[in-house]
């Protein structure tokens, strides 16, 4: 009997789980793969038609880290393809027209990501939604990373721009913004190079029952 209660008591303890422990955040100045680099790139690159991972452009699908990573060379931006191109010129500029550039500031993190060696980083590991006040504030940059490659410009997919305030409130309000975010919407779940992190949706949705303010 005592030999029972004891081997019991091992099986109990051996079915015992831990929580996992959650990687450490990153260092300060540490570029983000997962929440920066990633949606960017998806957003401006992976799309239907271009580098995606149905079909890819000259076989080049950057939808993945591994398809982003075998574009770059590790610590050398200059001699990484990924980064040259963002500074071509005519049919070689990428993203191509009339889809607009990237900004000089989305070019200087991908510079920086390269530098710090192009690692798979996620550095956001807490969800901090009451921070989330404005558009301008939070809301605008998650649509430039997320979404903007798509929906700018005269090519806009949809017919649906999102390169402002007015154009993002009126989509949450008439075009059903959020059910395409929250997958809700059958084929036109946004982004289609892959869903939002259940953080950034949480940003999103805090900011729409807040009035959407600008």
């Amino acid at each position: 009997m005592k030999y029972l209660v004891i081997l019991s008591a091992i099986v109990l303890a051996s079915c015992t789980h831990l929580p996992p422990v959650p990687d450490p955040p990153c260092d300060p100045g540490i570029v983000d793969f997962t929440n920066e680099i990633l949606p960017m790139i998806q957003s401006n690159c992976a799309m239907s038609g271009c580098h995606s991972s149905s079909n890819p452009a000259d076989g080049i699908d950057l939808s993945s880290y591994a398809g982003i990573r075998s574009e770059v060379r590790a610590g050398n931006p200059d001699e990484s393809e990924l980064y040259q191109v963002l500074f071509e010129s005519d049919e070689d500029l990428m993203p191509p027209p009339p889809m607009a550039p990237l900004t000089d500031a989305q070019k200087e993190r991908i510079r920086l990501w390269i530098l710090q060696g192009a690692k798979k980083t996620t550095c956001i590991s807490d969800c901090d939604t009451a921070a989330v006040t404005t558009y301008s504030g939070s809301i605008a940059a998650l649509i430039q990373t997320q979404c903007i490659g798509c929906h700018q410009g005269p090519t806009a997919s949809g017919g649906v721009q999102l390169t402002n305030y007015s154009q993002v409130s009126g989509a949450v309000s008439y075009l059903g913004l959020l059910d395409a975010i929250n997958a809700t919407s059958g084929p036109t779940a946004m982004p289609p190079s892959g869903p939002m992190t259940n953080c950034n949706v949480a940003l999103i949705e805090r900011w729409v029952r807040g009035g959407m303010p600008q």
